[in-house]
């Protein structure tokens, strides 16, 4: 039986000790520092996002620096938003860095869909098909050399949050976790006005037939996790996630099992996730 957990405590940086509204790490068992897309990040869909279901043994606070549609370009773009990497390494003006027990880290899913956009036909990672085209494979709408090129892009980007951890005097041995997202059904299914599909939009401005949409799918997203199982970086940890959750179902415009829109999880599915988050950060970290 599993262990009951306590839910985490969750921040933004300006409240780690400074204001009215600061709080004391003091106080917590862990200290986590969480960086990302919209599954991580406070302004995800009205709070539904994966750190909010996350428990541990522990008291745990979590610091969020994530953001909606964050790619991991802009996760290492220090000069842009520094507050990640300050609190991994410290700053200028004497400002020191936080020691964590856990950095956490949700990347690559946004890469993949800007990589596929339906502003990028004839640009990007994916064939423009000619008319009545029958694909024998995923495989045969992608461009390989596309592909490869946008392979190095992702290890050099999670290289260089490696880099930054390893570089620390703070957190030099702090444990880096990523995951590997799940399945998700291209469907048209925004999140809000104006915000998605993003998925079905791209495939069809790509002309790929309507019956090779979710083996595409599953493919993208199994590639991608194939890269991020496959980094090799020193003390950086996979939470493998693929398959945990309940498709959606084909055609569904909203709400659909484990999944709040296309690319998504609702509550539910981000509950199932943060078990397997869980058992993988304390897997690590406990005594």
């Amino acid at each position: 039986m599993a262990t009951l957990g306590k839910p985490i405590v969750m921040v933004r940086p300006e409240q780690l000790g400074f204001g009215e509204r600061s709080v004391s790490p003091s106080d917590f068992g862990w200290l986590m520092l969480a960086e990302g897309d919209s599954w991580f990040s406070f302004g995800s869909l009205l709070g539904n996002n994966l750190l909010n279901r996350l428990t541990f043994t522990r008291s745990t606070l979590v610091t969020n620096t994530a953001r909606p549609s964050d790619t991991l370009a802009h996760v290492v773009d220090w000069w842009r938003d520094p507050a990640f990497a300050t609190l991994i390494a410290g700053g200028r003006r004497g400002r020191r860095g936080w020691a964590f027990d856990a950095i956490l880290l949700s990347g690559g899913g946004n890469d993949l869909i800007d990589a596929i956009s339906d502003r990028r036909v004839d640009q990007q990672l994916l064939r423009r098909l000619s008319p009545g085209s029958d694909p024998a494979s995923p495989a045969d709408c992608i461009h390989p050399e596309a592909w490869a090129a946008f392979e190095t892009y992702l290890r050099a980007n999670f290289a260089m949050v490696s880099q930054l951890a390893a570089g620390s005097a703070q957190n030099g041995s702090t444990p880096i976790f990523v995951h590997t997202y799940d399945y998700p059904t291209p469907n048209d299914a925004p999140a809000a006005p104006g915000r998605g599909p993003w998925l079905l939009p791209a495939l069809l401005a790509h002309r790929i037939p309507e019956p090779m949409h979710q083996p595409l799918a599953d493919h993208l997203i199994e590639r991608l996790a194939g890269v991020v199982r496959t980094l090799g970086l020193a003390n950086v940890h996979v939470i493998d996630t693929l398959g945990t959750l309940t498709r959606a179902a084909a055609g569904a415009k909203g709400d659909s099992h484990d999944w709040l829109n296309e690319i998504h999880p609702n509550p539910q599915g981000y509950g199932k996730l943060a078990s397997v988050w869980r058992a993988g950060i304390e897997g690590v970290i406990a005594p």
